[in-house]
């Protein structure tokens, strides 16, 4: 193989460019991350590769290293590669000062660090209770329909149509 040749855009021209035949796929930076897109969404490789208009073999060639990963080992890089992006851009704004990024970047953190006990100990951490008091002294208010029953069980005591509202009566 000789040396290679880019477009204005950067992209590689592939080798057989302009001679009689198909000219080959080239996996652009676009491509490699729209495959990696799609992996993350779920789809498999049939779908993949319709949505780029190529054979499942080119796919195969051009985004799994020749058939060499498999569609489970690809979606968990790709899951992972887009768990640390986003991490990164919140780490990002949340140095910026953005309280919001801030408490996502400690939730995740806080989560790591659990896994990592996990498989340091064994055994997941307990979680600490979020509240102090016990779960028989907090008062619940009755909902909308709970209250409505009991409204309309004593709606017309000690009015003239009292009796009509019996349970059962009927006038």
């Amino acid at each position: 193989m000789g040396e290679r040749f880019f477009d204005l855009l950067g992209d590689p021209i592939p080798d057989r460019r302009g001679e009689v035949g198909r000219t080959g796929h080239v996996a652009t930076a676009e491509n490699v991350s729209r495959v990696r897109e799609l992996l993350v969404s779920g789809m498999g490789k049939g779908a993949i590769a319709a949505e780029l208009g190529i054979s499942i073999p080119t796919l195969n060639k051009h985004y799994f290293e020749s058939g060499r990963v498999s569609l489970a080992a690809a979606r968990a890089k790709a899951v992972a590669e887009s768990k640390a992006k986003a991490l990164l851009l919140l780490n990002r704004e949340a140095e910026k000062g953005n309280v919001t990024a801030i408490k996502a970047v400690l939730a995740a953190a806080e989560k790591a660090e659990l896994a990592i006990l996990e498989t340091a100990f064994g055994d997941k951490p307990k979680p600490a209770r979020r509240s102090a008091r016990p779960v028989e002294a907090r008062q619940v208010a009755p909902g909308k329909k709970d209250q409505a029953d009991r409204d309309a069980a004593t709606a017309g005591q000690g009015t003239w149509w009292d009796n009509d509202l019996e349970p059962g009566k009927l006038n």
